[in-house]
């Protein structure tokens, strides 16, 4: 943004009601002039419309899956290539859509960019979001794709056995669409991408001139490698170890000597998650583990994603929170989910995990 830029969107800011004459006469422009860089500061998302509709200051916009989830767990001990006696939910997942619910129910504002079919289950599915309290306004309603889905097979302790993704439709979330809803995405503070959506559309997002904290979930292994071109731009990057490794295609097998190597490829800030043994954080300044809360799982789909939600609500306390409170409070939200038969625990709320880390 220019600094002429800048005097246009303060003064707007401060009398969003005022005329382009009125504008001009106050901060010395020509009325073409003020027309000029309103057009200017609209295109790039600053001003989001008629009447000088502004996003929020510290509004989130998270990119990735949406699909629904069915989760089996088994009554005992798993047994492969048999069948399980058990129980059965359904309930809304994928891991752009459970990081934007945790960030939504945390109290942020929250905008999701996500594909789902034509179906009734998009349609169940984006009811489902909005009475979490996250912005659909951009969803992307496919007609050659049904909404995606996921079946997850845990165990009788709640760890996951085996998993299926069908998940065609986010292929949707193309550069051209994108491109069109380029306003909401360059007016986020924070930009959260999860690796299933493309490579392309991956590599595009990292080349805008964005001015957002751009942050990013590997997902998985088998996706994870296609984030690897974009390592330079991302503050925090949220894996686990055969992320890691499937990112730096390597086989090493030090946590420590992982979550450095991909300092060295330009990630500000690794969360490197060691499953029921906590989080390894690293910047360049500092390394260490922080320990999981102990809970009683029930299932330990999303808590993953609950973990990056809630670090990125929690940087955003900073100063109020250390470094160390902020992996507290992120791993104090995953027990939370851990908890949950959902991939995001309904009860989830900052206050409640504020009021822990107190204790």
């Amino acid at each position: 943004m220019t600094t002429q830029e800048q005097r246009v969107l303060a003064a707007v800011r401060a009398t969003p009601t005022a005329t382009q004459q009125e504008l001009a006469e106050r901060i010395g422009m020509s009325r073409e002039a003020i027309a000029g860089h309103i057009m200017r500061l609209t295109r790039k998302g600053y001003i989001l419309g008629k009447g000088y509709i502004f996003p929020e200051a510290d509004s989130i916009v998270v990119i990735g899956a949406a699909n629904v989830d069915l989760s089996g767990n088994s009554q005992s001990a798993f047994l492969a290539g048999d069948s399980n006696p058990g129980s059965i939910h359904q309930s809304i997942g994928g891991v752009g859509r459970n990081i934007a619910e945790n960030l939504a129910r945390l109290g942020n504002d929250t905008t999701l960019v996500a594909a789902i079919g034509k179906d009734s289950s998009g349609q169940w599915l984006r009811e489902q979001c909005i009475n979490a309290g996250i912005n659909t306004d951009y969803f992307h309603v496919s007609d050659q794709h049904a909404t995606g889905r996921y079946i997850a097979l845990n165990n009788h302790l709640g760890e996951l056995q085996a998993a299926l993704a069908d998940m065609q439709v986010v292929d949707s979330l193309s550069p051209s669409y994108l491109q069109d809803q380029i306003k909401i995405v360059k007016a986020a503070q924070t930009l959260v991408l999860d690796a299933n959506i493309s490579s392309q559309t991956l590599l595009w997002l990292a080349q805008q001139n964005l001015d957002a904290s751009l942050m990013a979930d590997a997902v998985s292994a088998n996706k994870a490698p296609k984030l690897k071109p974009i390592l330079s731009k991302l503050q925090v990057l949220k894996v686990n170890q055969s992320e890691a490794q499937a990112i730096l295609e390597s086989d090493e097998s030090s946590v420590e000597v992982l979550a450095q190597l991909l300092l060295k490829c330009g990630v500000k800030q690794v969360l490197l998650s060691l499953g029921n043994q906590g989080v390894l954080y690293c910047d360049a300044k500092q390394l260490f583990i922080s320990p999981v809360k102990a809970s009683k799982p029930v299932s330990d789909t999303g808590a993953g994603d609950s973990l990056l939600a809630g670090f990125i609500h929690a940087r955003k306390l900073k100063p109020a929170l250390d470094i160390q409170q902020q992996l507290s409070f992120a791993l104090h939200c995953a027990a939370l989910t851990l908890e949950s038969e959902f991939a995001v625990n309904p009860t989830l709320d900052e206050q409640a995990i504020m009021s822990q880390l107190s204790h």
